[in-house]
């Protein structure tokens, strides 16, 4: 993500956004030098769905690790920044991707486009 031409006024809209929806939000970085902002406990925004997948994951007997692997493979990740500005518009992004796919996602469930190609092939 190119941020060089990012206007003050642009980050900081992106950031009053973010802290909105995020009281206590804050820039991080990761052990490699990488920035990405965190929820006020430390929790990474962008990849938010990783740590909700570990929480919910039943975990019944050993051999459930694979399952486990399997899960988290699905979720996609947001690699964290080189610059703080790229962080915070990444984040910004992030966010707004995350809604238009919660929003639309029973538009497209198992279901409905088994049920539409069924209806095609007929």
């Amino acid at each position: 993500m190119q941020v060089n031409n990012i206007s003050k006024e642009r980050f900081e809209k992106a950031k009053k956004k973010i802290i909105k929806k995020y009281p206590g939000a804050r820039t991080m970085v990761d052990p490699n030098g990488q920035y990405y902002v965190a929820t006020a406990n430390g929790r990474d925004i962008n990849n938010l769905q990783i740590g909700q997948t570990m929480e919910a994951y039943n975990f019944e007997y050993e051999e459930d690790l694979y399952g486990f692997n399997a899960a988290l493979n699905k979720v996609a990740t947001i690699p964290h920044s080189d610059t703080i500005t790229e962080a915070w518009l990444k984040t910004e992004v992030a966010i707004k991707s995350y809604h238009v796919v919660d929003r639309n996602s029973n538009k497209f469930s198992d279901d409905k486009v088994m049920k539409k190609m069924a209806k095609d092939f007929e």
